[in-house]
């Protein structure tokens, strides 16, 4: 029998509810291959290059901002042994984020601040030497605001790398954007614009990477897990989520196999002090 229709809050927060449930685990480690707690389209490759990128060491206080249930960051201070401070508005993903640095042996090095993006960071200035954030600013009103803040909260010559997977870079339906945005507040940019707001925060942007082939990668493997588990999912969530799920995979995977929707990786620079 199928759940009544959830909002969109309570449908991410009931997700990261069973984030780490055997079955969640199982369809994460079959999409992903190496499973390390990923919400987004990252790769942990991606993660490792990234981690030069923002020329991390043991001293960095990083930021990651949407750091949701804490897999890419718990994966960095483990790597690295620097201290991080995660950004989410879920509770249900900061428990998360709790539990795995707990697993990792790093709560020591987290600190988990519950706080909404579209707001200014509750955090002083000048406190970090990198900044990350992994697909997020597609969710939020105002990204040049958030943009602004970063820079604020960033230390002179500090760098920030963030992802966007909502780049339209060819031609895209309603239905295609009605799909693609179905899980919240979703905002399309043309090719140049985060260039451009970076530009106007007060950054220079040091680098940008097409990403889009994790995009599909990633949809193709989450797609394929889903039918796997077709039996188990649909008696937890209900066959109208499993079809729901598999048509959202489904055009993910068009639009980046067409290129008409790009995710991409840009790093900047706070400029040092004159």
């Amino acid at each position: 029998m199928d759940k009544p229709m959830q909002s969109r809050t309570e449908r991410y927060e009931s997700e990261y509810q069973e984030f780490d449930s055997p079955l969640t685990r199982q369809m994460r480690r079959e999409a992903y291959g190496e499973d390390i707690g990923q919400h987004s389209w990252c790769t942990t490759d991606e993660v490792r290059a990234d981690i030069l990128r923002l020329k991390l060491s043991p001293s960095s206080h990083l930021i990651d901002l949407g750091s949701g249930p804490c897999g890419v960051l718990t994966f960095v201070l483990a790597t690295v042994g620097c201290r991080g401070t995660g950004v989410e508005l879920s509770r249900s993903a900061i428990q998360v984020g709790q539990a795995r640095a707990a697993t990792l042996g790093v709560s020591g090095l987290l600190t988990l601040q519950e706080a909404d993006l579209n707001e200014p960071l509750p955090l002083p200035a000048a406190s970090f030497e990198a900044a990350m954030s992994v697909d997020v600013v597609l969710h939020l009103r105002d990204r040049l605001a958030l943009f602004q803040e970063v820079l604020r909260v960033l230390r002179p010559g500090s760098r920030f790398a963030f992802t966007d997977a909502g780049v339209v870079t060819g031609p895209i339906s309603n239905e295609e954007f009605s799909i693609r945005s179905a899980r919240g507040y979703t905002c399309f940019v043309p090719a140049g614009w985060n260039e451009r707001l970076l530009e106007s925060a007060g950054f220079r942007l040091i680098e940008t990477e097409n990403r889009t082939g994790s995009v599909l990668k990633l949809a193709i493997g989450r797609l394929t897990a889903l039918r796997n588990h077709r039996a188990e999912f649909e008696r937890l969530a209900g066959t109208a989520d499993f079809e729901r799920q598999q048509k959202y995979y489904e055009t993910i995977a068009a639009l980046s196999r067409s290129g008409a929707l790009s995710r991409v990786m840009y790093l900047a620079e706070r400029h040092a002090a004159a």
